[in-house]
């Protein structure tokens, strides 16, 4: 089935029909209809109603046009033309170093894993021990973290 205009962004064309047709009725009430309750006149208050809601219907008409705009990948690549200034490689360096960063604090890269983390963790001392050097605790009172 080929997409018309109709079928594609469903949601915001019913949106902005719905809008119009509730701020249509309520601005013809509001003009035609004699609407006192205790004594004050409502039809004042339907008349901006039913306007405020038109108005807010077009929020629906623009999505809805938008996201019916049709372009190729031709027509975006002639059209496009990106430009590769300095700001753009800095952000783009932050943004890679960010992105190969995992939750841990640590930078994964093709299949290796190095601790950036500011602080050893706990039990991480005596690395010296495994590779065959005897490292002694520090003398004192306290032991250092």
């Amino acid at each position: 089935m080929a997409l018309t205009g109709l079928n594609r962004c469903t949601y915001a064309l019913c949106l902005a029909v719905v809008l119009d047709a509730v701020g249509l009725v309520t601005l013809l009430v509001g003009i035609f209809g004699n609407l006192q309750w205790g004594g004050r006149d409502y039809g004042d208050m339907l008349i901006y109603t039913g306007a405020i809601v038109v108005f807010a219907s077009l929020i629906g008409w623009v999505f809805w046009y938008t996201g019916n705009i049709e372009i190729t990948w031709e027509e975006l690549g002639n059209d496009y033309h990106p430009r590769d200034t300095k700001l753009q490689r800095i952000v783009r360096k932050i943004s890679r170093s960010i992105s190969m960063r995992n939750g841990e604090g640590r930078i994964t890269r093709a299949g290796t894993t190095r601790d950036i983390s500011p602080h050893p963790k706990r039990g991480d001392r005596g690395h010296q021990e495994e590779r065959g050097s005897k490292a002694e605790e520090p003398q004192g009172g306290r032991a250092m973290d």
